[in-house]
């Protein structure tokens, strides 16, 4: 028996000029539209219903969202120019990160309410929801299906299986389902700590205990997960729907070729959480319908809770007057002059909330930090006369249910400090773990010429002396760093003259015994099941240059092409090279590329930036010595 959900099918309408401007919004170029404003206050009074926090709540996401949007829209248009490769990965656009962040911030009101005893179970339960989404599509849809599959009813693991095999044509053991449903539990179990107990049930598998009334909580539960829906995905339920109405239109959402990866993963994450499409996959299944199978935990709560009628608003929202609007405007401009003028000692290191560890921001210095799986969101606080302040936002990326290596830098108003994530190698059937480095470098500062020269003015003979002869020393060392620095240049430059004359000028076999190396393009590395290694290059004792040989791909037709070495970490150029002309042989059309080995380190990644007319094309390599 089909439920109500099932039994009447929504009519979904089509996106309002709105819900496009919304989802389309870049918090880099524009401030928020009203609409948004308003879509966020009703997310957040919805989540806690007291309009002046819930107001705080939207200003404090705002405010994160400011300090990370520029660096997570550089992994968009990523994800754009490389669709075709199967890398599983949740990229938000501004507006879907301002509805993570309002949940996200919810919390300390949340914690702030239970520790008081204003919350019902009812009001527990959809925290739950809340929390069980929030902290799935931080990870990826494979950890969506396990929570929401897993934890909030209780599907079988191979019932889980069927769906997201069935949802993305990925195919996982047993054993990466349990380990991931661990995973969440004691991320569940660290944010509700004594609310919740564990049960050991069938075949020894732990799970919380469920309410023996499921039917008392549905409707907040279903409630909830409308409401946590991604935003760009609201109006796309039809487009998953059958011309019958039937069932699940699944090539729509896995099976079209030119469809992006990001964009799989933010469908399948509609599908696995919106109550109506959910409904549909389970019965395109023969499952059983989610209703049934409600596995909402039973909250212990103490005497004072259990008494509180529920918190969930049933009044209509209040909305957002302009005053509010206005309010939220002028709050944030505030806020980014008081982080410019900010005078830095110390800055703590938040990791999802928590405190990590202070870091001294006077000198030069870095330290490390270990990650848990389901590690979120980086942030750096600061303090003023006014109190705490937001200074920088790192997001924690996964890619593939792992961590995904990342890098951005914050500027802060004493120097910059570089965030760092690289994934451990996962032993056994351990959650996956990574390094958090964080480095600072203080800012050069320049003290004021007037300052010194009273100083030095006012200083005895002795004391001047001292100075010249300092100052002196200092301009001798400068002068002959800058001649020595300007002779290694001239070196560097002889030396690619030489190595392209000699290209030029020697047959190929004694050109190539320079070494030579044939690179694949990065695309071509990672298409497939699995991610091939990156290649590695070893700097032979003796060897003055390296020779690279880029294949340029059978689409490509240009006359000719400029390559562009950089660092793979710091985007910084070493070389350029203009007006390379293709080379076709048995294997296809190349370009080759002579690298003056005194450019390169061990142990470092660089990525070859091979431009043509019509595309650009990207080859990473490791250089190892094994002189």
């Amino acid at each position: 028996m089909r439920s109500g959900h099932s039994q009447q099918m929504k009519q979904w309408p089509q996106p309002h000029e709105s819900e496009i401007t919304i989802k389309h919004w870049d918090a880099t170029k524009t401030e928020p539209p009203a609409e948004l404003l308003c879509k966020g206050f009703e997310l957040a009074y919805f989540i806690v219903p007291d309009r002046s926090n819930a107001l705080a709540i939207l200003i404090r996401a705002l405010e994160k969202l400011r300090l990370r949007s520029r660096r997570e829209l550089k992994r968009l248009y990523w994800r754009d120019k490389h669709a075709e490769t199967p890398i599983r990965r949740i990229a938000r656009s501004d507006a879907d990160m301002l509805q993570w962040l309002i949940m996200f911030e919810a919390e300390q009101d949340e914690r702030a309410q239970e520790r008081a005893g204003a919350v019902s179970p009812v009001g527990m339960a959809m925290r739950y929801v809340k929390h069980l989404v929030q902290i799935t599509t931080a990870l990826s849809s494979f950890y969506v299906n396990l929570g929401i599959t897993r934890l909030l009813h209780n599907y079988s693991t191979s019932e889980a299986q069927r769906v997201y095999e069935l949802l993305t044509q990925r195919y996982l053991g047993p054993d990466e389902y349990r380990r991931a449903k661990s995973t969440l539990m004691d991320k569940i179990t660290e944010r509700f700590g004594g609310f919740l107990k564990i049960a050991r049930v069938d075949h020894g598998e732990l799970r919380f205990e469920s309410n023996d009334h499921p039917e008392e909580v549905a409707e907040a539960v279903a409630d909830c997960l409308n409401v946590f829906t991604p935003w760009s995905t609201r109006s796309t339920c039809n487009e998953f729907m059958t011309a019958t109405g039937g069932g699940l239109n699944l090539k729509s959402i896995s099976q079209e070729e030119k469809t992006d990866q990001n964009e799989i993963e933010l469908r399948c994450c509609h599908i696995l959480i919106e109550p109506t499409c959910y409904g549909r996959l389970m019965e395109d299944l023969g499952l059983d319908q989610p209703e049934t199978k409600m596995a909402v935990p039973r909250f212990v709560m103490p005497e004072r809770h259990e008494n509180n009628p529920d918190n969930n608003p049933q009044s209509p929202h209040p909305k957002l007057s302009q005053e509010d609007i206005n309010q939220i405007q002028r709050r944030l401009p505030m806020t980014d002059a008081r982080r410019r003028k900010i005078s830095l000692r110390m800055v703590k290191i938040f990791i999802d909330g928590m405190e990590q560890t202070q870091f001294d921001v006077t000198q030069k210095s870095q330290i490390q930090i270990g990650l848990e799986a389901g590690a979120s969101l980086i942030e750096v606080r600061g303090e003023d006369e006014r109190g705490e302040l937001l200074l920088a936002t790192h997001v924690i990326s996964y890619a593939n249910d792992a961590f995904d290596s990342s890098a951005a830098s914050a500027r802060l108003s004493s120097g910059n400090l570089k965030f760092e994530v690289t994934p451990f190698a996962s032993e056994g059937t351990g959650p996956p773990q990574a390094n958090l480095a964080l480095a600072f470098r203080p800012r050069f500062r320049w003290t004021r010429p007037w300052l010194v020269w009273r100083d030095f003015a006012s200083g005895s003979p002795t004391i001047r002396a001292y100075a010249l002869a300092g100052l002196a020393m200092a301009l001798l060392g400068a002068g002959i760093t800058g001649a020595i620095y300007s002779y290694r240049i001239k070196v560097l430059e002889q030396k690619l003259q030489e190595v392209e004359h000699s290209q030029q000028h020697l047959v190929p076999t004694a050109a190539r015994a320079v070494i030579s190396y044939k690179l694949i393009r990065d695309d071509q590395r990672v298409r497939g099941s699995g991610t091939a290694p990156i290649p590695e290059i070893s700097l032979s004792l003796g060897s003055a240059a390296i020779s690279l040989e880029l294949p340029t791909g059978q689409s490509t037709a240009a006359e000719s092409y400029t390559a562009e070495l950089k660092t793979f970490t710091g985007n910084q150029t070493l070389m350029t090279q203009n007006i390379l002309a293709p080379v076709r042989n048995d294997s296809g059309e190349s370009v080759e590329i002579i690298v003056p080995a005194d450019l390169l380190k061990a142990d470092t990644y660089y990525t070859v930036h091979l431009h043509s007319s019509d595309r650009t094309d990207h080859f990473t390599f490791k250089v190892i010595d094994k002189r």
